[in-house]
């Protein structure tokens, strides 16, 4: 009996790393394609980097 509490304590617990590693991934990549990019023609190149 206490070891199959046990088990599902650790079974529950490992679902749930497992399901908020997805989401931390998953918010990470709608991150990213919000970034904006600067473009320049060859001759109005910037001489700083700026990262946002």
């Amino acid at each position: 009996m206490k070891k199959n509490i046990l088990s599902a304590i650790v079974v529950f617990f490992v679902t749930l790393a497992f399901l908020l590693v997805i989401d931390d991934i998953s918010k990470e990549t709608n991150k990213n394609t919000k970034e904006s990019v600067k473009t320049y023609n060859a001759n109005q190149q910037s001489d700083i980097v700026v990262n946002d």
